[in-house]
């Protein structure tokens, strides 16, 4: 299906701001970045320049910002290897690949500088407290996942480890039985499909997964290995030359949360709380790690912690939430002091200038 697939190209995350630039750069033949401070200007052209590809029934990816998910920080045109990036996002784009970036765009030519003057101790306060309140939430999203391991080693504690080494045998066979060895470049990448924002998570695997085929929808509790089962059944398929999309935690990035196997239109994905997937497809099939591989009994044995936990955890989660929200609306807060010291006419011609680039590429 023709048109916008949705992800994340950065997390706030237990480990603080993680970004996976790096895997969306690498393979891209065309680099632009858009720079400037007006973020929701910024956005506005990437959307824009997005539309002009969309008309041409060219399929583009959007990167959400994952504190303000109605921004964009980025589009890539996977059929033309182009990938249009916010030149000021955090995530480094512009120091790491300044020598690979084709055109390097800059909205802040705009800005009328005794007017910013007029305003920069503020300026530089939103700035700080901006990192402020994004630091405090990464340390609550740190606590969260501290709770989150304390439930998964009372569940580890009724793990049947050999059922489920054959249940992820089961599966790779399935999807690997008559796969011969592949010699094309393996392209192995990770994005978020979802991620902690000021809205609370926020995930896109439906749209991400539309086009696929045969989806098989991991269900358990903390602990039940449905993230080891996915790291296993992916090496599975690079040992035989197979392209694997990899889709980490937005929490712990060092846990998956789904794979995807373009090859064989395969996709594997947790199905848990935040991001609850149920089988809406015939093709669709539940695997559920609490009922095949653990002792049940485990959740009478614990109800109480694991009661105590999960409100715990909760809390803590909100409480990053809210500290996102913080930051969000001091984010709003610099976009209209910047905004008040744009020259509207300068930004035309430069947002006009932008569009026209585009505009000539096939």
């Amino acid at each position: 299906m023709m048109g916008i697939k949705h992800y994340f190209l950065d997390g706030n995350t237990s480990q603080g701001y993680v970004s996976f630039v790096g895997d969306v750069v690498d393979d891209i033949n065309r680099i632009f970045l858009i720079k400037g401070s007006v973020r929701v200007e910024k956005s506005k052209v990437l959307k824009n320049i997005s539309e002009i590809f969309e008309k041409q029934n060219i399929d583009v990816h959007w990167l959400h910002n994952s504190t303000n998910d109605e921004l964009l920080d980025g589009i890539i045109i996977p059929q033309l290897s182009i990938a249009v990036l916010d030149g000021s996002n955090k995530s480094g784009v512009e120091s790491k690949y300044k020598n690979f970036v084709e055109v390097e765009f800059d909205i802040d030519v705009a800005l009328d500088r005794v007017k910013l003057e007029v305003n920069k101790k503020a300026i530089l306060k939103l700035i700080k407290d901006n990192d402020q309140f994004h630091k405090e939430a990464y340390a609550k999203f740190a606590k969260g996942k501290e709770i989150h391991e304390k439930k998964e080693e009372l569940y580890i504690s009724a793990m049947d480890f050999d059922k489920a080494n054959k249940v992820i045998a089961q599966i790779a066979a399935n999807l690997y039985h008559d796969v011969r060895e592949e010699t094309e470049k393996l392209i192995v990448k990770q994005l978020f499909f979802g991620a902690g924002t000021s809205r609370g998570p926020i995930n896109y695997i439906e749209n991400i997964t539309e086009d696929i085929k045969k989806r098989y929808i991991i269900k358990g509790r903390s602990g039940s290995g449905k993230s080891t089962l996915m790291r296993r059944i992916a090496k599975y398929g690079e040992n035989l030359g197979l392209s694997v999309q990899y889709f980490p935690c937005g929490l712990d990035p060092n846990s998956l949360d789904m794979i995807i196997i373009p090859t064989l239109s395969v996709a594997i994905l947790d199905g848990t709380a935040p991001h609850i997937i149920d089988p809406t497809r015939e093709t669709d099939e539940v695997i559920d790690m609490f009922e095949l591989c653990m002792d049940q009994s485990v959740e009478d044995k614990y109800g109480k912690e694991f009661d105590l936990l999960h409100e715990s955890y909760k809390e803590v989660m909100k409480e990053g939430t809210q500290l996102l929200q913080e930051a969000k609306h001091i984010g709003h807060l610099l976009d209209e002091l910047y905004q008040n010291a744009l020259d509207q006419m300068i930004l035309k011609k430069e947002i006009d200038k932008i569009l026209n680039t585009f505009k000539g590429l096939h």
